[in-house]
């Protein structure tokens, strides 16, 4: 559908009634984007080959990985994308989408263009040998929108997907095709029969093409489980073949990723649970099978093995399969690394191109950052408004921390140059602060640096502890900003948004994750500790009467806070002993002085009397 997605807040008061957040489809987007890795390509080849023709069975699940389709299969050039992130439920893992984009990324045309898209090609196949009397089927399984944006209605061909067989004189010939009906689908199997004896030569193909926008991820198409054999008859859509359905989950229980010293205060408390899958047997006879789970350490190559299993599988059921990690050999790494995890099947199965969709694997990174997103957009998020729009992300910390830098992705709908203002907020009660801990001007980059992370270095490290929260402050206006949206992981619960001077209020579940992370620096070193406890005290005269105060040492930057957590005053380049005034309209009280200079940084308690 190309009307945005749209979710109105008419339960708010205030600011809040009439605006909304919105989720769009990405315009463009980065070509083949890693979302969750396939089992990687085999060596070995799908079928014997005669020169460039193939020879049956003719099978492609697309589960050897991201990108384009296998060009062993393929033929090239079709701008089709083959993904595990934008179909909802495949039969198998990963499936071959068609869009309104092209293989790099870009749109076909201008907005509001419609007409051809994609277009997926099998290489040439022998049937010669064969005769109509040989039931050779064409099997497969479609889905229109699936996560992203569904093929609209039209009264005419506008929105279609369309299967053709060429015979040899070089005629491509309609044998099936579906119309957009303006909504998402499940999938659904479909089997063509080769009935006529014009497609029996060798060298025959098969095709689907689509069309719709030209302009973005709009109007969306999804294809799985492609299957052409002989001897086969009505209804039986699978071969001998069990298959996972679903991606893991994350190895983290809160995130999907996170710093290593934050993992290592409480590694218990942070790894999930159990950590699995299910898989189906799609063929018409039970199966044995065996299963294993690992962990693997990819800097230095450790592997734990948590999860071996096995059990006969009845045909066509579904069996769960998980396991626990292990803590200890988790929280033996001390050192910033990444963590590969792979569930895998021995199956047995006779055809080893239906081997592919028998293993999944799924990244999780400790090193300095927190994310609840997979690193993949497959949608935009935004929220216009006519006020000015602060919206904050909640992340928790297991002991305090420092933020160096936050990493935003910016999809290509946004206006490069745009002004926006970067804030930290502390925690209140759930909420942030009505005051911010940092405020930090950056613009959107230009065109080149969209439909990818901006990294905002701060100005100077914020100190956090507890709760916190990341984001930025829209100026009036109608500025209009776009964040990449990760459908396939869920913060829910964890965006606030304040609209205009209205108080801060939860967004509703939109089924995933704005794609912003915070960087961390990690907490002062015990030597550091251990100097500033050593210190001289920081302020003179404390308790001061005029708001006039120095310190005996340089610093880098001299900050003044509330009690509350407010930012009041900043010095830069504070030499020693000069004096520092504080603002007049400030009552009596005591207050916080935070001096740092390098990364050391000392804090001291001002008692302003009047």
């Amino acid at each position: 559908m190309h009307q945005w997605l749209t979710i109105f807040l008419l339960i708010f008061l205030g600011g809040w009634s009439a605006q909304g957040q919105l989720l769009t489809p990405l315009n463009s987007a980065p070509p083949h984007v890693a979302g969750g890795k396939g089992p990687g390509r085999s060596d070995l080849t799908p079928q014997p080959l005669d020169g460039e023709t193939l020879v049956l069975p003719f099978f492609d699940d697309f589960a050897s990985g991201e990108g384009g389709p296998d060009s062993r299969r393929w033929l090239p050039g079709g701008n089709v994308n083959v993904t595990n992130r934008l179909a909802a439920n495949p039969p198998t893992i990963f499936a071959a989408t068609f869009d309104g984009l092209q293989a790099n990324g870009q749109p076909y045309g201008s907005a509001n263009t419609t007409g051809p898209t994609d277009t997926l090609t099998s290489k040439a196949i022998a049937l010669s040998s064969f005769q109509p009397e040989d039931s050779l089927y064409l099997s497969f399984y479609w889905q229109a929108g699936g996560l992203v944006d569904a093929p609209d209605f039209s009264g005419s061909m506008l929105y279609y997907l369309q299967l053709e067989f060429r015979d040899a004189s070089g005629t491509w010939s309609p044998v099936w095709s579906q119309k957009g009906a303006g909504r998402s689908t499940n999938f659904a199997p479909v089997m063509v029969a080769l009935k006529e004896s014009r497609y029996f030569y060798d060298g025959f193909q098969f095709r689907w093409v689509s069309s719709g926008s030209r302009n973005g991820l709009r109007d969306v198409w999804h294809l799985d489980y492609v299957y052409l054999d002989r001897n086969r008859r009505l209804g039986q859509l699978q071969t001998t073949d069990a298959a996972f359905t679903q991606r893991l989950p994350s190895l983290l229980r809160r995130y999907t990723a996170m710093p290593i010293w934050q993992f290592l205060e409480n590694p218990g408390n942070e790894v999930r649970s159990e950590v699995g899958a299910s898989f189906n047997n799609l063929s018409n006879l039970p199966a044995a099978i065996s299963w294993r789970a690992y962990s693997r350490n990819l800097t230095t190559a450790a592997v734990d093995t948590f999860l071996r299993g096995s059990a006969p599988v009845s045909a066509g059921a579904s069996q769960p399969v998980a396991g626990s990690p292990s803590v200890p050999f988790l929280s033996r790494h001390t050192q910033p690394h990444v963590l590969e995890t792979v569930l895998f099947l021995n199956t047995r199965e006779p055809n080893f191109y239906t081997r592919y969709n028998d293993t999944l694997r799924r990244e999780t990174s400790l090193q300095d950052f927190y994310a609840y997103d997979d690193g993949s957009a497959e949608t935009g998020f935004s929220f216009p408004s006519s006020n000015a729009v602060q919206l904050a992300y909640q992340f928790e910390l297991s002991k305090p921390d420092r933020i160096k830098t936050v990493r935003i992705y910016f999809t290509g709908t946004n206006t490069p140059g745009t002004e926006l203002f970067l804030r930290l907020w502390a925690d209140d009660n759930g909420q942030p602060a009505r005051q911010p801990l940092h405020e930090q001007r950056f613009t959107v980059p230009q065109t080149v640096g969209l439909n990818n992370w901006l990294d905002i270095v701060l100005e100077r490290q914020v100190e956090v502890q507890g709760r916190f929260f990341v984001g930025y402050r829209q100026p009036t206006g109608g500025t209009f900003v776009n964040v990449g949206f990760d459908l396939n992981e869920n913060a829910n619960g964890k965006l606030f948004a304040m609209n205009g001077t209205a108080a801060w209020q939860a967004v509703p579940d939109l089924g995933g994750a704005v794609l912003i992370r915070p960087v961390m620096a990690g907490t002062l070193t015990a030597v550091e500790e251990e100097s500033l406890t050593q210190a001289k005290p920081l302020l003179y005269p404390n308790p001061t009467t005029s708001g006039s105060f120095y310190l005996q040492q340089g610093y880098d930057q001299v900050e003044l806070y509330s009690p509350q957590g407010q930012s009041l005053q900043v010095w830069g380049k504070v030499p020693p002993t000069q004096a520092l005034q504080v603002q007049a309209s400030l009552p009596a009280g005591i207050y916080l002085v935070k001096a740092r200079k390098g990364d050391q940084l000392r804090t001291a308690k001002l008692i302003l009397l009047k």
